[in-house]
């Protein structure tokens, strides 16, 4: 892997927790700050990640050639789409089939083959690479853990069947995954981040008892090995969302400030940002003035 690229797949292994929207708006916003991000959709059997912005180019190959490896990685034309945002790339799903589960479940090297591939030059000059991933427990969910350079994002929402199901779901496929250790490959930290937060007392409850799960290790035997913090910022249950997949645009250019009690979408995208990548603040804040220049 190249050393400055930072690999950050967004997991959850249930269904419907917005993993997709909030890979596609937090690259939108990055983007717009002058980073190079690749979005590799890897929701296989329902891809949304690729799909959200309009293409200026569609690459031949996506997901599939790149893990059966029948992509030649030296042609970036071949692999690479390009999205009408500027420094927003995208890796598209073509699984239609769903072979890709079978097929990477079967091979020798099937669980580390995207963080192999993700080692070749043609990714060294993205600065972040955002993964997306499928609601299951499955090899692919899997894979793309082991892509992860450091961290990746854990999406909840504020409903405890939802909280119960990360904890038994997406941390037993981490504890699956301890035993890579041994092949130099350690696991991700977990930034599990609250969505489609709300300001009911239920909804507040349920992310204080997370907390405390996480806080007392009480997610895991193997707490010691399988690293998760709660992300202090929340993103709202807001129809910008919506508004951003009808619209084909990233919800921080859709809405800059508002008079809710909750954050707008822009200061939303800004605070994940800022927590995730504290060592670009200086872009974002460049991106909130130029924001607030043309409000």
């Amino acid at each position: 892997m190249h050393s400055k690229t930072k690999v950050v797949p967004i997991v959850s292994t249930k269904g419907g927790e917005g993993k997709s929207t909030q890979a596609a708006n937090l690259g939108g916003f990055l983007a717009d700050a002058g980073i190079k991000v690749l979005i590799i959709d890897g929701d296989h059997a329902q891809p949304t990640a690729s799909s959200i912005y309009p293409l200026a180019y569609e690459a031949p190959c996506g997901l599939y050639e790149l893990l059966m490896q029948t992509v030649d990685l030296s042609q970036e034309e071949s692999i690479i789409s390009r999205t009408t945002i500027e420094n927003l790339d995208v890796i598209v799903s073509n699984d239609p089939r769903n072979l890709l589960p079978t097929y990477m479940l079967n091979a020798a090297d099937g669980r580390v083959r995207l963080r192999n591939a993700l080692s070749k030059p043609l990714f060294s000059h993205y600065d972040v690479i955002l993964i997306d991933s499928q609601g299951s427990r499955s090899v692919m969910s899997e894979l793309i853990i082991l892509a992860a350079t450091g961290e990746m994002i854990g999406m909840v929402k504020p409903v405890l069947p939802d909280v119960r199901e990360f904890m038994r779901g997406t941390v037993a496929l981490m504890e699956e995954l301890l035993p890579y250790a041994a092949f130099g490959i350690s696991l991700p930290h977990i930034r599990m981040l609250v969505n489609c937060m709300d300001y009911t007392l239920l909804a507040q409850s349920t992310v204080e008892q997370a907390e405390n799960i996480i806080i007392n290790g009480a997610y895991s035997q193997h707490a010691d090995k399988i690293s998760i913090s709660m992300l202090e910022t929340r993103i709202y249950d807001l129809d910008v969302y919506k508004q951003g997949h009808a619209s084909g645009l990233p919800v921080h250019r859709l809405e800059k400030k508002t008079s809710r009690k909750s954050d707008s979408a822009f200061s939303s995208m800004y605070k994940l940002a800022c927590e995730l990548f504290p060592e670009w603040q200086h872009r974002f804040d460049a991106l909130a003035d130029k924001g607030a220049a043309n409000v």
